[in-house]
């Protein structure tokens, strides 16, 4: 556990893992639902909108353009640091004696084996169907034993695994962008944790004593969730996605930096994850974003389907995460 935080890590760490406390309830929507959360939430449907505006003309920017030259160069090499990223990550994850992330223990046998199985499988493409069956059997292993609603946190595995698998198939060309969804879901249910129980991360602020930058706790959750949920949302459409991906990936080195052993072993695959999307940007495929022409009807769908997101995640995470769901732990 570390004992430092930085001034701007509850922004984006995954609360869980800096607390003793599971004794918790997700807050029923009545009380989500406050002025504070409908002033945010206008903001951030503001904010995405703006992005749609700006989508395309700042593609057409020279040195835009250029820079999306320059990194298209790497795109033949994706799949190499999809091998050497997520091989770096499981191997911290062994080292460390847990697997998928830092709260689940190696507390078994057949796990070490699965792990390792995992890493070999990265050593070479041909191998890639076999990582990826070793960490479908590590995910469902933690569904069975820590319950769906909890293992929901890391649905960009599901991605990963799908990448793997289908990696020697007629379908690789749509891992990135399967892989671009569930990461986006992945923060998206992460973001419902400090919406529904915002005393969880405001527990964590109070007591490791986190400057807020001028706003309350609370507010300063609140602020975090709804950007946690704007990008999630922008990688589910397909929205700037290089942007959207430089962004978190700069705010997850800064927090790495000095946020200890738990943050590196627990986001080094997500930062493989983002160098990909950054590598990547939209790809060949036409992204939901784009399936609409017209500027007016692509603002609809972002604006439209963001609020869909929102309440219809919210209202599975509470129901979920009721004591003695059969879904729960």
């Amino acid at each position: 556990m570390v004992s430092t935080l930085p001034k701007w890590s509850a922004m984006y760490a995954h609360v869980k893992w800096f607390i003793d406390d599971f004794s918790w309830t997700p807050q029923p929507m009545s009380k989500v639902l406050t002025n504070g959360f409908l002033y945010w939430f206008g903001l951030t449907i503001a904010g995405l909108l703006l992005c749609s505006v700006l989508a395309g003309p700042l593609d057409r920017v020279p040195v835009v353009r250029r820079l999306h030259g320059f990194l298209n160069r790497f795109v033949p090499y994706k799949m190499g640091i999809l091998r050497i990223g997520l091989g770096i990550g499981l191997v911290l994850q062994l080292l460390t004696g847990t697997y998928l992330a830092p709260e689940f223990p190696l507390d078994s046998w057949w796990l070490y084996v699965l792990l390792i199985a995992a890493i070999a499988g990265l050593v070479h493409k041909k191998l890639l169907s076999v990582s990826g069956a070793a960490l479908a059997f590590l995910y469902i292993r933690t569904i069975t034993v820590y319950g769906l609603f909890h293992s929901l946190d890391y649905m960009f595995y599901v991605g990963i695994i799908y990448c793997l698998v289908t990696a020697n198939t007629k379908w690789n060309r749509s891992g990135t962008h399967v892989m671009y969804v569930f990461t986006g879901l992945s923060l998206a249910w992460l973001a419902m944790e400090k919406l529904t129980l915002a005393k969880l991360a405001c527990t964590v602020m109070h007591d490791y004593g986190l400057p807020t930058m001028g706003f309350t706790v609370e507010d300063f959750v609140l602020i975090s969730a709804f950007v946690e949920l704007g990008l999630a949302w922008a990688f589910i459409v397909g929205l700037m996605n290089r942007f959207t991906a430089l962004l978190v990936t700069g705010i997850f080195l800064f927090t790495a930096s000095v946020f200890g052993e738990t943050e590196v072993v627990g986001h080094t695959i997500l930062h493989t994850l983002f160098l990909l999307f950054i590598i990547e940007g939209s790809g060949n495929w036409q992204t939901l974003f784009n399936f609409h022409r017209s500027l007016a009807m692509r603002c609809l769908f972002v604006a439209v389907n963001f609020c869909f997101l929102l309440f219809a995640m919210m209202a599975i995470y509470i129901w979920m995460g009721q004591p003695g769901n059969i879904l729960g732990a």
